[in-house]
């Protein structure tokens, strides 16, 4: 039995904004009833605070104080808590906390760059909203300040050697946040004019991985990541990128092609992460669902992006971009954190988020086709020569406009980005080959063949590749002699082990097929999901025709070898570099990653009729009706 009071859970400081509806606790134990009396400092006096006789003390805060909660026994025993503080911050904007905000620190007032004189004092600060109240840590070009741990930093009679970047990183227990970069300039005494631009060190190369799910398996399918992504690999190739685009993958080939990713990047290098599909967020952490998740999603079936992000600042990249075009829902928060240690504060890392923090990421649906509402206005400024940030604020800035997702889509930029760079920077060859683009196309390029059949019939095979996953086989007659009439030929693939192939054009292919010269071909063939390839394409011919001659139907078969598509032996090779390393090393590397429960919504716009709700699954979380716009699953 307990002889003296024990608290065994002390309340906490918070940093909270006017009027936040906030509860202090108090919990102890001892060996009869205990009584608990909560106190305020009101200067130059501590109050009891008339009521606050409960382990838990509920107010709404209005103005900055220290609390303190006395617990006493009937044996006139006395303990007291902690002194906590309560900062109340005003001014913050409508909407600056989600409803159900779990007290993860949201920085509200940034740090400023400056320009100031050598000698003179500079001024930097950074506030946060916290539950309990965050901790603060400064770094100056990407080394930590020990002694920088408070929210305003004061740097006296500055030098050149104080100039440079400052960032500051906000946690607490439920997660950590960075602040944008501020840029001190310091001007020597001596120097009146405005100092110049600093150079940067150009890029030595671009790559790009962008991966879209539309088919899952046992989950709701999407109509837009393929299009988004064949879009934006279109874009992105014009900007020099060298771009990996895939469609459809499982969890394990989704870590195999980041694998792959990551291996091509280098110091130096420019490197950009797309995914469209379902997706969720859990305290700051976002994560990818592959198509072959169950349902409901385990923690075993889903990628973290994060942990991606870190893996490419270690390959000491001069910018990393990551696009998440995917809803940020918050659901099953009862599921374990995956393990993700802080970014480094390297100023090169940009994040462009189709959509904020506990909402949905919008489709756009008219007629056949369907784009993402972010990648609709993605695609108008990706191509200006403008730092990379800006031209996302430009993207923000139009969605905002939209009144279709007014209220619900409103997209979010976070970066620590120091330096002016954009997407349109050209390229300084440094000798790697593996981003040299010349070498790079003629990888992925599959050549024509000529196909000639004893009849006297002569065909040309034509290959686009539509994703690096996916291509297109066409057939096109060149050659008829006049003996022959009803001229058709058939493509297929005999050693399809599972059904890759497929001979019907959707309104999608036809979509992905605009961007040929537009003659009229004979057959096409849809070869999918190549990287499940582990030998050659055979590729079967059938023609079949009526001889003039004798009125006989004739048919002859022909069969062509396509090689092992090169992802296939990119993402193979890729898997036994990882393999062989991690046996080396004794180590086996698994994703760890919690499971939540998304979907992403659909927005429908239809010309011809008014908006309607579509029936959901059940085992799906219900939404609230949205009236005239309605997310369609």
């Amino acid at each position: 039995m307990l002889k003296d009071i024990q608290i065994k859970e002390q309340p906490v400081c918070a940093c909270v904004p006017l009027d936040f509806p906030l509860t202090l606790r108090c919990r102890a134990q001892g060996p009869t009833t205990l009584h608990y009396q909560w106190f305020m400092q009101w200067e130059p006096t501590c109050r009891e605070i008339p009521g606050a006789t409960q382990p838990e003390l509920h107010f709404h805060a209005r103005q900055t104080n220290l609390y303190i909660c006395r617990v006493n026994d009937k044996n006139h025993h006395i303990l007291f808590s902690n002194w906590v503080k309560v900062k109340v911050l005003k001014n913050i904007p409508a909407g600056a906390i989600p409803p159900d905000w779990n007290g993860k620190p949201i920085i509200v007032s940034e740090p400023v760059s400056a320009h100031v004189k050598s000698h003179n004092d500079v001024h930097l600060h950074c506030y946060a909203l916290g539950l309990p109240a965050p901790e603060y840590q400064w770094y100056h070009n990407g080394l930590c300040l020990p002694h920088r741990t408070e929210k305003k930093m004061k740097i006296k009679s500055v030098r050149q050697r104080d100039s440079g970047s400052y960032l500051c990183h906000v946690s607490n227990v439920h997660g950590e946040i960075w602040s944008e970069a501020a840029e001190l300039i310091i001007e020597d005494d001596i120097i009146l004019q405005a100092s110049p631009q600093p150079s940067i060190c150009p890029a030595t190369g671009k790559v790009a991985l962008l991966i879209g799910n539309n088919g899952y398996l046992n989950h709701p399918n999407l109509l837009a990541p393929m299009v988004d992504v064949f879009e934006l690999s279109v874009l992105l190739r014009k900007l020099g990128f060298c771009v990996i685009s895939l469609v459809d993958l499982t969890r394990e080939e989704m870590l195999i092609s980041i694998r792959h990713f990551l291996q091509l990047l280098d110091k130096g290098v420019y490197g950009l992460f797309y995914y469209a599909g379902h997706g969720y967020e859990r305290s700051g952490r976002n994560y990818m669902v592959p198509i072959d998740a169950p349902q409901p999603y385990r923690p075993e079936n889903c990628i973290s992006v994060q942990r991606i992000l870190q893996q490419m600042q270690d390959r000491k990249t001069f910018l990393n971009v990551v696009l998440l075009d995917t809803c940020r829902k918050w659901y099953n928060s009862d599921c374990a954190l995956s393990k993700v240690s802080p970014l480094k504060p390297l100023g090169n890392t940009v994040y462009g988020y189709a959509t904020c923090e506990n909402a949905e990421a919008y489709e756009v649906q008219d007629e056949a086709f369907s784009s993402g509402i972010f990648m609709t206005y993605l695609k108008k400024h990706i191509l200006k020569e403008q730092k990379v940030t800006h031209m996302l604020d430009a993207v923000l800035e139009d969605i905002g406009k939209d009144p279709l997702v007014t209220g619900k889509q409103v997209m979010e930029i976070r970066h620590s980005l120091k330096e002016p760079r954009a997407l349109t920077d050209k390229i300084y060859f440094s000798g790697n080959e593996q981003l040299n683009r010349t070498v790079w196309d003629q990888h992925t390029k599959i050549p024509k063949q000529v196909v000639k059949f004893s009849c006297g019939v002569e065909a040309e095979l034509r290959f686009k590749v539509v994703f690096s996953n996916l291509i297109h086989t066409f057939a096109k007659l060149t050659q008829t002699p006049p003996h022959l009439s009803n001229v058709k030929i058939i493509l297929y693939t005999p050693t399809d082990p599972v059904g890759f192939s497929n001979n019907t054009l959707d309104p999608v292919d036809s979509f992905l097929t605009t961007e040929d010269d537009g003659e009229v071909v004979d057959y096409m063939l849809r070869l999918c999901s190549l990287q499940k390839y582990q030998n050659n394409i055979i590729l079967r011919i059938d023609l079949h025709c009526t001889s003039l001659d004798t009125g006989a139907g004739v048919q002859e078969s022909l069969e062509r070898i396509i090689p092992i598509p090169w992802i296939a032996r990119l993402l193979n090779n890729a898997n036994a570099f990882y393999v062989e390393k991690h046996q080396t090393n004794g180590a086996a590397a698994k994703e760890s990653i919690p499971c939540l429960q998304d979907q992403i919504k659909t927005l429908s716009i239809d010309k011809e009729r008014p908006y309607s709700n579509q029936s959901k699954s059940s085992s799906e979380p219900e939404e609230n009706d949205e009236g005239d716009i309605s997310p369609i699953l």
